[in-house]
């Protein structure tokens, strides 16, 4: 105590001098560092900003426990969104009839889509768009004298169809090729785009899915713009059809070839993967040689008969430019399709001058079957086409509309296409269509794209509590939604191929449960399976399983052309938690995020980039506030409905807008965090950068008062999802860049859970904030000062999952921060040991869509060393940090250190690292898929990864405007803070210790805008005086040599009295032996217990004496 007294009464520029001899003297009689300091510390971190004062008014409350009736909610759900199909089928007829009522008989040419038009943004079609007109394309290769346009007329009935609110795009497509949409848009490729070749109009002119090969000869009459309009076709011919559809290609010369494994003897669905597949196929492929028919028709046939099912129709296209050099491909035919019952349609094509009349009449008396028997079933005659000038006639026209030769049927129900991703908006949609008939003759479709996201929105924003998760799967096994999918309110979306349901229900017995769904059948059954729940982000922080006594409710999907069948599955006995509270109306607890619809309290001032009020806390409601979600998605705020809410709630009116009285309850509960956070937290505990509660129920309340991004979910944040994963647990983030200014700071977040009597503490909400990465060094470097010894040790903090959450990489780059850095990039020897040790371990999970089995880690520590350890021969020393999802790491540093497990840098996606070793990076394995077959070989001992969370159409609203003369929020005096401790107390600071070039600066406290991370911003880049200090007055040079003197003096003086105490200590130090290999303090107050209040590192200091004032 005398060191630490002495060192009390120094002045600044001794001070440390005398702390760094006390520190080594401390240093050398301590045994391990105690993780229970900084456990405190982010326990007060919590309670500043409010966990401890809000679970404890949740602690008070008592909740009315429900069963819910599985039957009745599967029921209902199911009700809803086939009233939404049935709301899309009435839609479509209404167009149908108007359509052929009009006959298109008009010669008025409306907007051309691919010409520049008057359109404006549109919320619901997320693009530019005009409501009033609609608009045309067609390919380059039609000749628009043929065509007739639909007259206005049509419009009436479009614009009335946009009441139906999941509706998207309408469009019609006619067999002329003809393109209608509506609104009117700016479309692209007009020349090449023909509808005549999409998914959604082949689709309708069958009732059954389809088996297409298609036979291509590539002799040496095969070459050059007859070869390259041939490849073009087949491609085409392959791209009318979906995944229901099955597809082989052969080509042929003097032999037959088809691509090789798996696609060599069989038919395939058409999926991403096996276009590909053919694509790089049939460009590989050069014309040569003769044409033997007989060797190609035999390899096709081949095809056909190993997939042959009756249910399935099944054409076979054949194209050639050469003679027949072997045999009657007549008998061929007549042999093998009698053997098929006659099933297989034939359309041939011949294309160039090379073909003589004989080989033309060959290839027409193939495509009619002339030897086949009707005995064996009746043989349907194809069409032959000749084309000899392959410049002037589209090849690709004729081949990709194959299908209208067939016997199209007018169905009277919509046809629907499997999910996909729409051009224009990048979300899910499916697109469902009807078929015209001019004169009882199919002449094109009309069709309307449906969001995914809005026809099963009660599915999305159901609580998760409620139930444990749902699935909708068609009669084809084939998977529409399910929380292992990606989320269909995403924007950035990849097709999904794989998607058969058994992909995904991987436990259990499942297979009674989805035989039933197929039939369309109604019913419910007990099992045990296993249910996955992300722990964060799907690449870094992986899956935790949850094992669960499940009940399994399904209900079939009803509406015309639907074969859909949802299923929810909740645990036994499962119930619904509502607060039993007193939803007392008040004025003061509801201010909505939104500035442009409602008037905000002053004072405003700005909050780092922000544009806020310090008065009050704001309120955003999500959709999962609403008790109907699916009115309140992608329908734009108004300053009226913000009003409701405000009257609603404040008792001026009775009648609800709408909102959920769990939402009311939480605005309510949370409300008075407002007082705490404008009061005590903002005076205790200035270091916060923001403070935030978000609810299960969809309330978001923020201080100070902000506007959030209209679509703000966090829900489908990765943050929610890690702490909703850790219940009761101080949760860190790894450091990241604040997208809204406050520079590079670290999350905490906490669960607010249920309270009263309730066993299974349920999720209420969770409570965060954020400070700077700086800020929670200081706090490692006061309360243990060998963290500040950076010359022979490094203060480590991990999470669970083994992400760097403090090193000295965060604090010394001047890089912005991407991703979240792992432990294997920066500590190579540290990462071998924990792996070694088996504390460090990797988890693997079958990252499905991209056939990956892909690996993130878990760090835990065994029973047997649960306190932590310490590895002497590594150098280092872990201990866990109780209450939190981290690890405190005390490293002793070495000369040349470190190598890293990763050659890639901490920006590169897992999902493109391959695992190669013991020490890996975050990587993956591939896994065997079969692409012919359209799913994995074996399902064992694989458990699904959970998706990406979804990336939203979030846009912060600019406020640049509005926050360019504003003060900060709250006082910051950032040039009246001389040391970096102090500088970095208040959430507005930084300390600046390099200009904008990286020049090394005399290190000073600036407001943070100015250097967020340490680095300069800005050209003027220099301290600003503080109060008295901008008005001192010169000094005489004969004083300034008067303090230099003194001062030398003083401090060899000092210098004296410290090395003297230091040679007592050792003396007086017992002769013990150590065999710990670094010696850090016990705890903060061996030299701090005399500190006063005011010098605590969480405690703002009065900058601003009587000279300052």
């Amino acid at each position: 105590m005398l060191l630490t007294s002495l060192c009390k009464t120094m002045r600044v520029p001794y001070l440390s001098v005398c702390l760094f001899i006390v520190n080594q003297v401390v240093l050398t009689s301590a045994q391990e560092i105690n993780a229970g300091i900084l456990s405190d510390e982010l326990n007060k971190v919590a309670d500043s900003v409010g966990w401890s004062f809000l679970q404890g008014e949740y602690n008070k409350l008592q909740y009315k426990e429900k069963n819910i009736d599985g039957i009745m909610l599967v029921r209902e759900i199911a009700g809803k969104i086939g009233g939404r199909m049935i709301e899309v089928n009435n839609a479509l007829k209404k167009l149908k009839e108007a359509v052929e009522e009009d006959q298109l008989s008009s010669d008025y040419v409306p907007q051309d889509c691919c010409v520049d038009g008057e359109y404006k943004g549109n919320l619901r079609f997320r693009t530019d768009v005009s409501e009033d007109k609609f608009c045309y394309s067609k390919p380059s290769y039609v000749n628009q004298e043929n065509i007739r346009f639909p007259s206005t007329n049509l419009l009436t009935v479009l614009k009335t169809n946009l009441d139906v609110k999941h509706l998207q795009f309408q469009y019609i497509a006619m067999n002329s090729g003809l393109y209608i949409n509506y609104p009117a848009t700016k479309l692209t490729d007009c020349d090449t785009y023909d509808p005549r070749f999409r998914p959604f109009y082949v689709s309708t002119t069958t009732s059954s899915p389809r088996d297409v090969v298609v036979v291509i000869e590539m002799s040496s009459s095969m070459r050059g713009d007859i070869l390259f309009e041939a490849k073009h076709a087949v491609l085409t011919v392959m791209e009318t059809l979906d995944e229901e559809d099955r597809f082989g290609l052969v080509v042929f010369n003097d032999i037959a070839n088809t691509l090789g494994g798996c696609y060599e003897n069989q038919l395939v669905p058409v999926t991403s993967a096996t276009k590909k597949s053919f694509r790089n196929f049939l460009s590989s492929q050069a014309g040569e040689g003769g044409a033997n028919y007989i060797n190609a028709l035999r390899k096709a046939f081949l095809l056909l008969k190993t997939n042959y099912t009756k249910t399935r129709d099944q054409i076979l296209l054949f194209v050639s430019a050469g003679k027949n050099t072997e045999g009657n491909p007549l008998e061929v035919i007549r042999d093998e399709n009698e053997a098929l019952q006659n099933r297989v349609i034939i359309n041939t094509y011949g294309i160039g001058t090379g073909l003589s009349t004989s080989d033309q009449e060959l290839l027409k008396n193939m495509a009619e079957q002339t030897l086949n028997n009707n005995t064996y079933g009746y043989v349907t005659r194809g069409k032959s086409k000749i084309i000899t000038d392959i410049m002037t006639s589209s090849l690709r026209e004729i081949m990709g509309t194959y299908y209208v030769d067939l016997s199209v049927p007018i169905a009277t129900s919509p046809t629907y296409t499997q999910p996909y991703i729409d051009f224009f908006i990048n979300e899910s949609i499916i697109t469902g269509c009807l078929p015209v008939a001019f004169n009882g003759a199919f002449s094109g479709v009309v069709c309307a794209d449906i969001l995914i996201s809005e026809l099963v929105a009660e599915i999305l924003y159901l609580k998760k509590e409620e139930f444990s998760y749902a699935f909708i799967i068609d009669g084809e096994e084939r998977t529409m939604l399910h929380p292992l999918l990606t989320d269909p309110r995403g924007i950035i979306m990849q097709e999904q191929d794989i998607n058969n349901i058994y992909n995904f229900e991987t436990s259990g017995d499942v297979s009674k449960v989805i035989d039933s769904m197929k039939k369309g059948l109604e019913s419910k059954t007990s099992v045990k399976t296993t249910i996955i729940e992300a722990r964060g982000e799907k690449l870094f922080e992986g899956d935790s399983k949850v094992y669960l006594d499940a009940v399994y409710y399904w209900n079939p999907i009803v509406a015309p052309g639907s074969n859909l069948s949802l299923c929810i599955v909740m645990k036994q006995n499962n119930t619904v938690s509502n607060k039993d509270v007193l939803t007392r109306p008040s004025d003061g607890d509801f201010l909505y995020h939104r500035w442009d619809l409602n008037q905000w309290p002053a004072p405003f001032c700005r909050h780092f980039s922000r544009y806020a009020t310090e008065a009050k806390s704001t309120v955003k409601l999500t959709p999962d506030a609403f008790i109907e979600a699916y009115s309140y998605t992608g329908v734009k705020e108004t300053e009226v409905r913000v009003k409701q809410y405000k009257d609603y709630l404040s008792g001026a009116i009775f009648t609800n807008p709408g909102l959920k009285a769990s939402a009311v309850n939480s605005i309510r509960l949370t409300y008075p965090l407002e007082k705490f956070w404008t009061t005590t937290s903002k005076k205790e505990a200035p270091y916060l950068a923001w403070r935030y509660v978000m609810t299960e129920d969809g309330v978001i309340r923020t201080y100070p008062g902000i506007r959030l991004e209209d679509d703000y979910n966090h829900k489908l944040r990765t943050w929610y999802r890690r702490t909703a994963a850790q219940k009761s647990l101080n949760v860190l983030s790894a450091p990241y860049e604040d997208s809204w200014g406050a520079g590079r700071i670290i999350s905490l977040t906490k669960t607010i859970l249920q309270g009263g009597t309730n066993p299974d503490k349920k999720l209420e909400a969770v409570i965060g904030t954020d400070f700077s990465v700086f800020y929670f060094k200081q706090i490692l470097e006061d309360k243990y000062p060998i963290c500040a010894n950076k010359t022979n040790y490094i203060c480590i903090v991990i999470d669970n999952s083994g992400f760097l959450v403090m090193h000295p990489f965060y604090t010394e780059t001047t890089t912005p921060i991407k991703a979240p850095v792992h432990i294997t990039y920066k500590e190579e020897r540290i990462s071998r040991s924990l792996i070694s040790r088996t504390v460090m371990y990797q988890q693997p999970c079958r990252d499905t869509g991209n056939k990956k089995e892909q690996f993130t880690f878990r760090v835990n520590l065994p029973k047997s060393v649960s306190s932590g350890f310490l590895d002497s021969d590594e150098g280092y020393e872990m201990r866990p940090v109780a209450g939190s999802n981290v690890y405190l790491i005390l490293k002793h540093r070495r000369l040349q250190d470190e190598e890293t497990c990763c050659t890639s840098g901490p920006n590169t996606s897992p999902s493109s690292i391959q695992c190669t070793g013991v020490c890996n990076c975050l990587c993956y394995n591939e896994l065997f898929f079969n692409e012919c077959k359209n799913k994995y070989d074996t399902m064992d001992g694989f458990i699904p990864c959970s998706p990406q969370l979804p990336t939203l159409r979030s846009v912060s609203t600019p406020e640049e405007d509005k926050t360019r003369n504003l003060q900060t929020c709250f006082s910051t005096n950032c040039e009246c803070r001389k040391t970096e401790s102090e500088c970095f107390r208040i959430s507005s600071c930084s300390w600046c210790t390099s200009d904008k070039k990286g020049y090394l600066l005399k290190g000073f406290c600036g407001p943070k805008e100015i250097c967020p991370s340490q680095q300069c911003l800005k050209d003027d880049c220099k301290e600003k005086c503080c109060g008295s200090e901008c008005q001192l007055p010169s000094s005489s040079n004969g004083n300034q040599l008067l303090y230099v003197g003194v001062s030398l003096g003083t401090l060899v003086f000092v210098i004296l009295i410290v090395v003297a105490v230091f040679f007592i200590v050792r003396r007086l130090k017992p002769d013990v032996v150590d065999n710990t290999y670094l010696e850090p303090v016990h705890t903060y107050n061996t030299i701090n217990k005399t500190l006063r209040e005011s010098d605590h590192y969480d405690t703002i200091q009065d900058f601003h004496n009587e000279e300052c004032k």
